[in-house]
């Protein structure tokens, strides 16, 4: 089992660069809605400028619901990768 294992930690790496990404991404979310926030504060109500950054708001928040569904897929394929490597070995040594 330890050298199953071992042999895996190609696919664990692959983890840990998509985790390091989602987490940027996260953050440069956050830092754009609050820079947008900001814009808000400093608009007259009824504007084009307004309109335009409720529309950014509204695109960008497209993109945060989809954040959970990327990750869950990630850690998916991720784990059917190791699957898939692990059970072809098994099967030549019996």
């Amino acid at each position: 089992m330890r050298s199953v294992l071992e042999s895996k930690k190609g696919q664990l790496g692959n983890l840990q660069a998509i985790i390091t990404t989602l987490i940027v991404v996260g953050i440069l979310l956050g830092i754009a809605f609050l820079v947008l926030e900001e814009f808000m504060g400093q608009m007259g109500h009824g504007t084009e400028s307004e309109a335009g950054v409720n529309a950014t708001i509204q695109a960008m928040t497209t993109v945060t619901d989809w954040l959970p569904i990327i990750v869950i897929l990630a850690i998916v394929g991720i784990l059917l990768a190791i699957v898939f490597s692990v059970l072809p070995r098994q099967g030549q040594g019996a």
